[in-house]
């Protein structure tokens, strides 16, 4: 019985840990493709800020593997900013998802895909501010979407 106590003594204190430390990470896989933007929250472009805007191009190159190109407008990429507390409305990076799934940042125009999965494939990319929140104009989010049409072997 004194094993056991003892056991209980440890565990007890470490589950505990191990439940906090590994639900403070925002990007747990626990979430959703609609609560992934709000991770990192919302940043509204105040008037007098030339709004950004995003479009993608996703094509597939002669090895069958996908090609990804961001375009924007009145947005500057700034990786070396990523992180900063204070907003930013006209620079910052991307995020990619591919079928409501967050990928990876962005911090340039071109970002090569891989192969991806038979079928339809829905590749989209948010303007993010330096701070990582979703850029938003008059309450709508910028991004841009594309489907990859994968053919069967």
């Amino acid at each position: 019985m004194r094993k056991f106590k003892s056991f209980l003594i440890f565990f007890i204190p470490f589950l505990l840990f191990f439940f906090y430390f590994t639900n403070q990470n925002e990007h747990n896989s626990h979430m959703t493709a609609n609560s992934s933007h709000s991770a990192h929250g919302f940043v509204e472009i105040p008037a007098g800020y030339e709004p950004p805007s995003v479009k993608i191009v996703v094509t597939q190159d002669q090895s069958k593997s996908w090609l990804l190109e961001v375009r924007t407008e009145n947005f500057t990429f700034t990786p070396k900013k990523a992180g900063t507390a204070t907003p930013s409305y006209n620079e910052g990076h991307a995020h990619l998802y591919i079928n409501g799934k967050k990928i990876n940042r962005l911090y340039g125009r071109y970002y090569n895909l891989g192969m991806l999965k038979q079928g339809e494939n829905k590749i989209k990319v948010t303007l993010n501010s330096n701070n990582h929140g979703t850029l938003k104009v008059k309450g709508k989010i910028i991004e841009n979407s594309a489907v990859a049409e994968v053919a069967s072997k």
